[in-house]
């Protein structure tokens, strides 16, 4: 897609605008994910239509759209087998779609399995603690080095759904079932430890952990045209869950920590969206919400206890888009949020406002400018708010923070797009991202014995702000096409990380298409940060692929090398400075390190045509709120 207001990551395959937004995706007008883009057979593609602030209600008033419009079939259906193999990394996945149309009826049924392991995980730590009375031995600092002599992971993972789709012109009704298994039985590391002070000998660690979740989830989605000017979108979930997960960390004979934990996960979801238009001037949006989640843990092993997670979210909004013209529309919207929080008995209720503005002018078909402005809050997921206490080693403990507050957030985006002519696609944009009193890792020396502590706080703001530009550029009639992004960054925090960093990065993309084949590559600068939630710096090395692929629309195969000079396991290293503690480490993994992988997809109909479009996908299990 050489859409200039999009980018496509080239390493998850995310599609954002230029700016880094999320992007909602339509397939004919029915919300899709990323696998159903996967799974899309391209020949059945008509146009692909990219909109800002749409005024058709199927797009349930999304700020940034994708629509796939699909060449239309009558009746029958197609399986889809994709097979998929990672060398250098022993990672392998299988998919199987099908699809079947009958008069207004579709039915979809999705599974696949992803098998992956590795013996090349871990970490290589230099930590730097500052006790004030550890063990009663008085002030002292502690160097504690941690290198890992052997590592062994497995993850074996599942998902199956089924779906009912009724699609008139009028009326849209979806039902999906699905069930998601993530199995990992072994996640487990030997470390070599040595430390500076004498009351603690050299040894060696041993970390066994496993893990296994499931999720079983409903998700229904209903269109309503009310009349030719108000339309309804109803969006209900409802999703249980079930997660375990096991950990046994030792030193020898001398020291055993388990914790272990299981936990049951309730999530429930409504989301109505009114859309009324009442002429081509005025657009509005009402929006009304409630989501609640429920979590129950029962942790075992040193730390025993049990906590009881009861979330709820109430939104209600309204937004009004008003068109003067093909040139000029404007936009601002108005939401209030309620949050209650009952934590173990802890009670911690808020509201607080949400507020968006737009603008949009395009003086022709060659120019347009486009501005947004966001303002609003974030919370803190449950795991963040444990009142549980656990250990991690010898030194550290850790725990979560019942009283930490919500954190606002301030962005506004102005961005330029000039299209000269066919050949070229021009993008300029300015970003300002604002997140106050933010919530961050807290590390003191007010552990059990005068240890480390590490728990969550509101301390500090962050700012992220940058100046980019996108260049797309056809060459050779359209078969050659080049993309260049670059992007200088402006990033700073406060508080207890205070840092500043300013960097420019660039990604580079180019492909060429010859008949049937395709030849593709891709470049990444390396990138440094500081995390929002931690005052961690991260740096990331630099990331490139080649790829070449072949398609006849029965078959589809494609090779791709990724980071083929980098032999090496490290993902990235992080750097923690703070009064009390602080480290540098290694992180090492299947991220970064060389893999070759070769992908092979069959698709096979039967009857008359039908209309290949948006695939269902599986639904993930749920997510935690157990403490790590």
């Amino acid at each position: 897609m050489s859409i200039p207001q999009i980018e496509v990551d080239p390493v998850n395959q995310a599609v954002k605008t230029a700016h880094g937004q999320n992007i909602s995706i339509f397939i004919d007008y029915i919300p899709a994910t990323s696998e159903d883009l996967q799974g899309m057979r391209t020949q059945d593609v008509k146009k692909v239509e990219y909109y800002l602030h749409p005024t058709d209600s199927r797009f349930q008033g999304a700020k940034y759209v994708i629509n796939f419009v699909m060449q239309r079939y009558e009746w029958g259906g197609y399986t889809k087998l994709n097979a998929n193999k990672w060398i250098g990394v022993n990672r392998t996945e299988g998919q199987l779609y099908s699809k079947i149309k009958y008069k207004r009826m579709t039915f979809d049924v999705f599974a696949d399995e992803i098998y992956l392991t590795n013996t090349h995980m871990g970490q290589n730590s230099s930590e730097h603690f500052n006790f004030l009375d550890l063990n009663g031995e008085g002030p002292m600092s502690v160097i504690r080095k941690s290198e890992t002599g052997s590592s062994r992971y497995r993850n074996n993972s599942n998902d199956f759904s089924f779906r009912a789709l009724y699609n008139t012109e009028r009326f849209q009704f979806s039902n999906k079932l699905a069930y998601s298994l993530t199995n990992i039985p072994h996640n487990d590391l030997s470390n070599n430890i040595s430390y500076s002070s004498d009351l603690f000998p050299i040894s060696k660690s041993s970390t066994t952990s496993s893990s296994k979740d499931w999720a079983l989830n409903y998700n229904g989605w209903y269109f309503f045209m009310l009349s030719k000017c108000a339309a309804l979108n109803v969006d209900a979930v409802y999703t249980y869950g079930r997660n375990t997960s096991n950990s046994n960390y030792s030193v020898h004979d001398e020291l055993s920590i388990v914790n272990d934990a299981k936990e049951d996960v309730h999530k429930m979801s409504v989301y109505l969206h009114l859309n009324w238009n009442p002429n081509k001037h005025n657009q509005f949006f009402t929006n009304f919400g409630v989501q609640h989640d429920w979590n129950i843990i029962n942790y075992y092993g040193n730390s025993p206890s049990k906590q009881k997670y009861d979330v709820g979210i109430y939104f209600l909004g309204q937004n009004y888009q008003h068109i003067f013209n093909e040139k000029w529309n404007i936009g601002a919207g108005l939401a209030w949020i309620w949050e209650t929080n009952r934590i173990s008995g802890i009670k911690a209720d808020n509201n607080f406002p949400q507020t968006n503005i737009n603008a949009t002018w395009s003086p022709n078909n060659k120019h347009q400018m486009y501005f947004t402005s966001n303002y609003g809050s974030m919370f803190p997921n449950a795991s963040q708010k444990s009142p549980n206490t656990l250990q991690q080693d010898e030194l550290m403990w850790y725990r979560g923070t019942p009283e930490l507050k919500d954190y606002k957030y301030t962005n506004a985006l102005l961005s330029y797009t000039w299209l000269p002519n066919n050949r070229w696609q021009l993008t300029a944009d300015a970003y300002f991202g604002y997140v106050k009193n933010r919530c961050v890792t807290l590390y003191s020396p007010t552990g059990p014995n005068g240890t480390m502590l590490r728990q969550y706080f509101n301390g500090g703001d962050y700012f992220r702000d940058y100046i980019g530009f996108n260049a797309t550029g056809k060459f050779l009639g359209g078969k050659l096409i080049a993309k260049l992004r670059p992007q200088f960054w402006i990033r700073k925090t406060t508080g207890d990380y205070a840092w500043s960093n300013n960097q420019l990065t660039c990604t580079v993309r180019l492909t060429y298409y010859l008949n049937n084949f395709y030849f593709t590559g891709w470049y990444q600068t390396p990138s440094k940060y500081q995390e929002r939630n931690s005052g961690i710096i991260s740096r990331t090395p630099s990331t490139y692929q080649i790829q070449i692929g072949w398609g006849n629309g029965t078959w589809n195969i494609n090779a791709a090398a990724y980071n083929f000079f980098h032999t090496s396991w490290d993902d990235y290293k992080e750097t923690l400075t703070s009064e009390y503690y602080s480290f540098d480490r290694t992180t090492y993994g299947t991220q970064r390190h060389a893999r070759y992988t070769v992908s092979v997809t069959y698709t096979m109909s039967y009857g008359k045509k039908v209309q290949r479009n948006n695939e269902i996908s599986g639904s993930g299990t749920a997510s935690s709120a157990i403490l790590k």
